[in-house]
């Protein structure tokens, strides 16, 4: 016999995927929403969708049903143009290889936001639950996801909630965790999306509702079932969840106390570290094969750093940004750090993009690097960890910061 739309008792059968093809679902479900009830939720799911297209691009998610990811293009405050796509903040208007620092902006949540949480969280539970998710009970919450009622059910859920939820096999993976107390017979979710943005939602109180937990981690990597999630089950309440009064009082201390901007911050900082493993690996090979031979080696080091000027270059604005947002308000500091600031200027009319000052002084960098990084080599085996702590990381910017300071300490020298 086929089941019921879950909204309006109509035959179901729309075949909706259970989370939003957008952000990496894979699994569909024909037995909770008839035809038009799944086409009008289109709208919220391509709501959330949007406000996360930045990290979508930035982690290169391919949506269900579509042949590759997109690339997500916009327009800073000051009109320059800038590219995300597959770990990497570029320029549209130059060099394609000219990454930047991953600054991204997001407007996540509002009303309309909220509900799409509700909406996967519902469409959740009525797959993991779907007798009770007929039941009139769940008729507020359903009410509020048509838009038909104010929230009273989704909140941004606290960072100590956050970080009790189990530990997602999945690098980037999303986390939906239905939980149903058979003592207060209420049922409610946690929907972590990339492990980073957590919300609550208050599904209902639900007559004869067992104690259950159940877990669910989706990878938006993975290319098609059964390797797209992982489902954990267990009989009893793992997770206390408790409504906050007022209803967003989390989303305060989020903002105010930083564990939004603190989560945000290490998912993009694992967003860099994925892409730099992606790109570094067949270079942590190269390194391998010529360790044999000390000549071949260093060889092989010299060319590696030479191809990865880029990356030295992005070391050496971090340690000229870095002393100018500690020190540049003070008088003394200005003239060094404008001399700093002339080591990393850049020249479009040279076919490098710097000046020839700056291009003199990124290739003394990058001396000073492969020579750091060869004598490392030998007592270290390469690895990824030590090509990261060289190319993209405070070890590796202390050795540009040094040369780059150098040619100062050196006039400093001689006028004494």
């Amino acid at each position: 016999m086929p089941k019921q739309c879950i909204i309006c008792n109509n035959v179901a059968g729309s075949r909706e995927h259970i989370f939003p093809a957008a952000l990496g679902g894979r699994r569909t479900n024909k037995q909770i929403y008839c035809g038009p009830h799944n086409n009008g939720f289109g709208p919220l799911a391509s709501i959330i969708a949007q406000q996360l297209k930045p990290i979508n691009a930035l982690l290169a998610i391919r949506p269900d049903r579509a042949d590759k990811a997109e690339p997500f293009i916009y327009e800073t405050e000051t009109g320059e143009r800038l590219r995300l796509f597959a770990g990497s903040v570029q320029r549209t208007d130059s060099d394609p290889g000219h990454s930047g620092t991953m600054r991204v902006q997001l407007s996540l949540g509002g009303t309309e936001g909220l509900r799409a949480v509700a909406y996967i969280a519902l469409t959740f539970f009525a797959h993991h639950f779907q007798d009770f998710a007929r039941l009139d009970q769940l008729a507020p919450v359903k009410n509020f996801v048509l838009g038909a009622e104010l929230n009273n059910f989704v909140w941004w859920e606290s960072a100590e909630t956050a970080g009790k939820l189990p530990a997602n096999p999945f690098q980037f993976g999303h986390t939906i965790q239905l939980i149903t107390d058979g003592e207060t017979q209420q049922a409610a979710a946690i929907v972590s999306l990339f492990q980073a943005l957590t919300f609550g939602v208050a599904l209902g109180t639900l007559s004869d509702m067992p104690s259950k937990t159940v877990t669910v981690f989706i990878d938006p990597h993975a290319d098609h079932p059964p390797d797209d999630i992982r489902v954990e089950m267990a009989n009893d309440v793992t997770t206390k969840l408790k409504k906050p009064e007022p209803l967003q009082a989390h989303l305060r201390r989020t903002i105010f106390e930083g564990h939004g901007q603190a989560a945000l911050g290490n998912l993009f900082q694992k967003i860099e570290r994925w892409k730099f493993d992606k790109d570094m690996e067949p270079i942590k090979q190269r390194i391998a094969a010529a360790s044999s031979d000390r000549n071949n080696l260093t060889l092989e080091v010299e060319k590696i750093v030479g191809e990865e000027a880029g990356r030295v270059l992005r070391l050496a604005r971090h340690v000229v940004d870095d002393l100018n947002a500690r020190e540049g308000d003070k008088p003394h500091m200005k003239p060094i750090i404008a001399i700093l600031e002339a080591q990393i200027a850049e020249d479009p009319k040279r076919p490098s993009g710097l000046s020839a000052l700056a291009e003199s002084a990124i290739g003394l960098s990058a001396i000073e690097l492969a020579l750091a990084l060869l004598d490392e080599l030998k007592t270290t085996p390469v690895d990824l960890d030590l090509l990261w702590k060289y190319f993209s990381s405070g070890p590796g910017a202390y050795v540009v910061g040094q040369a780059l300071f150098r040619p100062i300490a050196g006039a400093l020298e001689m006028q004494r």
